[in-house]
């Protein structure tokens, strides 16, 4: 068992994928981290972000309604449409911490919740066009998201 752990461990230090998680969670683990759907939906970057969705044409840009990155860090510290959500956003230096600070917290994650269950209720708002030419326009990204997260 211990030498499989060993295995795991150097494939996890040394791998290409999955390098936002290993950032927040470089050990391996048999026990699984205690986070909910939408905590690993916010910490991966596969929800229902612009940023995610266009990278498989489910959405026409990675932009937000509000003109910038439509990624979590954006919905989560600067994004008009989720100024409830909002946490301190952290500087360069400091945004590796922040995001491992962030998953750690139970409160955090309770909040990281909301927010992403706000997105996935709210798709016509979070989603408009900087242009504002889809507005009106329904997509159902929790189908989109669960397809996605199987691919």
């Amino acid at each position: 068992m211990n030498l499989s752990l060993n295995k795991w461990q150097q494939d996890w230090d040394s791998g290409d994928t999955g390098r936002a998680i290993f950032n927040i969670l470089p050990k391996v683990t048999l026990n699984p981290a205690s986070w909910s759907r939408e905590s690993i939906l916010f910490a991966t970057g596969h929800g229902p972000f612009p940023s995610y969705l266009y990278r498989f044409r489910f959405h026409h840009s990675d932009i937000c309604a509000s003109g910038e990155k439509g990624d979590p860090l954006h919905y989560a510290t600067s994004c008009h449409m989720t100024l409830s959500c909002h946490f301190t956003k952290p500087s360069a230096e400091n945004t590796q911490i922040w995001w491992k600070t962030l998953l750690s917290n139970k409160l955090s994650r309770i909040n990281i919740a909301k927010l992403v269950s706000f997105l996935m209720q709210t798709t016509e708002l979070a989603f408009l066009s900087p242009k504002r030419k889809d507005i009106g326009k329904k997509v159902n990204y929790e189908v989109i998201v669960s397809y996605t997260s199987s691919i």
